[in-house]
């Protein structure tokens, strides 16, 4: 048993890093909310914090090799490959990285705020559990797009009964809670909050599905050893592959990557997200925080700026992009889901004791009905993948 974990040590470790990170994050991210509930200025200060620490970490692998051993290949811009000195170190912006990173970086807005909003009204335990019945959707998209998915038989049919039914007994239950009146509980029930929590899943799934196809780093083949890779990775693809293996050699005589290194990525998703809310903040947030700032205008709304929040928030989130784009690039995409909806488990369980208030019966069994569905619907997907293997 050991022996056979022993390749995937490093991927538990980061999975554990991940799931504390984000735990700790989303806290921050509430407590930011609390005192100061703009979401769009959270999340533009997240992109632009996130595209700096980005650009510092690019200029500290072009300078230090060590740095820069020490990730896996397609963290960073490939600065010396393949026969050619990439002298630049941040990628130059191109068409081809406008039109790869512009969905994502959809993404990433309509999600930050959707996600923001929904944190900033109802408890972080509410959120993060709407989010664990994503795989449901990704199967209606999976149906939708035409993509190859799970079978649909009675033990997947449980297995999603199961997270829905888990999801509503925590939901109801923190809603008990906030009916109370609990001291500890800042935010208060809403449907709008709710509704907020389900479109930002809704974007999440999205952004899975679209994500692991940019993110799988392929670096230029020049052996069939490598055109055969290309082959088991279009077979991982979540969305179809179109070129042939004629079109895919003539592609990669370009200087061009296929696919860009994980850091290009996070800085361009980062500024397209940036440009696409920055009008909606100009016109919704940017009043009242010049009022605040600069006239000393005191509102109900902005209780304080937690600046040192803002930084703290914005360091966890980077390294929160950091380990996700690894993992994203590593596994496949259904380990990379189950992976991330454990991570809501995590924050789940994690946000119920930074609240204090008593954890009922019916909250753990909610929280166990989520984790028997996943692991019944990962159990699904192993045996399609086992099925798939034999028939190949």
């Amino acid at each position: 048993m050991l022996v056979r974990l022993r390749p995937y040590v490093h991927i538990i470790i980061l999975c554990i890093c991940w799931y504390a990170i984000s735990s700790f994050a989303s806290q921050v991210t509430k407590q930011v909310l609390t005192l100061c509930p703009l979401p769009l200025f959270l999340g533009e200060f997240q992109f632009i914090y996130t595209a700096l620490l980005a650009a510092i970490s690019c200029n500290i692998a072009y300078y230090s090799s060590r740095f820069c051993a020490f990730f896996p290949k397609g963290t960073f811009p490939q600065y010396v490959s393949h026969g050619y000195a990439n002298r630049k170190i941040i990628t130059r912006p191109t068409k081809k990285i406008f039109i790869t990173v512009l969905p994502l970086g959809i993404f990433q807005f309509v999600g930050k705020y959707f996600g923001h909003t929904a944190t900033s009204i109802v408890p972080v335990s509410t959120v993060a559990s709407i989010k664990t019945l994503s795989p449901i959707f990704i199967l209606i998209f999976q149906k939708l797009l035409g993509l190859k998915t799970l079978a649909l038989d009675s033990i997947l049919y449980f297995s999603l009964g199961s997270l829905i039914t888990g999801v509503w007994i925590i939901v109801n239950e923190d809603n008990k809670a906030t009916k109370k009146g609990n001291d500890l509980m800042v935010a208060t029930y809403s449907t709008y909050g709710i509704i907020c929590a389900i479109i930002s899943m809704f974007i999440f799934v999205g952004q899975n599905i679209y994500g692991k196809k940019v993110f799988t780093y392929k670096s230029n083949p020049t052996d069939i050893d490598n055109l055969r890779n290309y082959d088991s990775q279009k077979a991982d693809s979540p969305l179809p592959v179109y070129a042939d293996k004629k079109e895919y050699k003539e592609e990669y005589r370009d200087d061009e990557p296929v696919t860009y290194d994980k850091l290009t990525l996070m800085i361009y998703i980062s500024l397209v997200g940036f440009c696409m809310s920055f009008g909606w903040f100009i016109m919704l947030e940017l009043p009242l925080i010049w009022g605040y700032i600069f006239n000393g205008t005191s509102t109900e709304l902005i209780k304080c700026m937690p600046w040192k929040l803002y930084f703290l928030n914005g360091t966890f989130h980077f390294l929160q992009a950091m380990i996700t784009f690894y993992l994203m690039g590593e596994v496949s995409t259904l380990t990379y889901s189950i992976a991330n909806l454990m991570k809501r488990i995590a924050i789940i369980s994690v946000s119920w004791i930074f609240v204090g208030r008593m954890i009922t019966f019916h909250q753990v069994f909610g929280l166990l009905l989520n984790v028997f569905g996943l692991f019944l619907y990962e159990r699904c997907s192993s045996q399609r993948k086992k099925f798939k293997g034999r028939m190949e």
